[in-house]
């Protein structure tokens, strides 16, 4: 289960303190010191709680506090805006933040009407665990062309962003910054995490990649979290060769997520991208 793999306050505020530096926040020290980071006393008196109860709080034997303490907590520990709002995710009670009916893993005729339309744009719908639910040609080209361009369809075939990023050497091939794309990939899969604990399907893909990869496991058990929803990459693409894309990550009505990747227009990334959109011949046959 995710469990364990260290979802939990506990393991999260330790890792947080440890990667603070003393000198980084202005605290004046003397002698050697036997912990990385702060100690934890440094966290609850720059977070104005008692040592006891964060002491407690880290060991896991108090697993939930009040929004108040855990703003605290993330001011003294620097957290940025998307590691904060996983801190308050974990670290609140399920019964009581307001529980959201995840959408069923299949795409509306609208969305697969927009993504249909978008032309010189390579766009895909991704559910929150990041399995493809559709994709247009272009996406398909950019991204996985020795797939079928028919496996979206199916749900035993469907690809995984995730999975297909860390264990298929065709798509890791792709990226000319592989180890920033992995980090991004962890950061947002442990971000969303947050409110799938409880998900079996979301366990198994964890599961699955913790086994299978040991570059997955380091990233995830260093708790990095990020919502990346959008930046730039360079892709080393077999036909058009390196191409610089810009990529964005939308909420859908449906609740899923539209994934996008475009160049700035008239550009040579942009021509290569309608190259690839003129090229049926790079959409694959069904194996068998």
């Amino acid at each position: 289960m995710i469990q364990d793999m260290e979802v939990d306050l506990g393991n999260y505020l330790r890792r947080m303190r440890e990667r603070v530096q003393p000198d980084e926040i202005g605290l004046v020290t003397r002698g050697s010191r036997r912990v990385p980071g702060l100690r934890r006393e440094e966290v609850a008196a720059l977070a104005g709680v008692s040592q006891p109860y964060y002491t407690r709080l880290e060991q896991s034997q108090v697993p939930h506090a009040s929004s108040s303490v855990l703003l605290s907590i993330a001011r003294a520990l620097e957290l940025s805006d998307d590691e904060q709002e996983y801190l308050l995710r974990i670290g609140t009670p399920e019964t009581v933040r307001k529980t959201r009916d995840m959408p069923p893993d299949r795409v509306s005729a609208h969305t697969r009407a927009l993504v249909g339309s978008l032309g010189n744009t390579a766009a895909a719908v991704l559910n929150y665990r990041c399995d493809i639910l559709a994709w247009n040609p272009l996406y398909h080209r950019l991204i996985a062309p020795h797939l079928d361009v028919r496996v979206p369809e199916e749900p035993s075939t469907r690809p995984n962003v995730i999975k297909l990023n860390f264990l298929d050497e065709n798509v890791r091939g792709l990226y000319a910054d592989w180890a920033t794309e992995s980090l991004y990939n962890v950061s947002y899969l442990r971000f969303i995490a947050a409110d799938h604990r409880g998900d079996t399907r979301f366990a198994e893909l964890v599961g699955e990649l913790t086994i299978k990869s040991p570059e997955f496991v380091d990233l995830w058990t260093d708790q990095h979290v990020a919502n990346c929803t959008d930046g730039v990459k360079v892709l080393n693409h077999p036909v058009v060769g390196p191409v610089e894309l810009m990529y964005q990550t939308a909420a859908l009505q449906d609740g899923h997520l539209l994934k996008i990747y475009f160049a700035e227009a008239d550009s040579p990334d942009d021509a290569k991208l309608k190259l690839l959109a003129m090229d049926p011949g790079l959409d694959g046959v069904r194996p068998g």
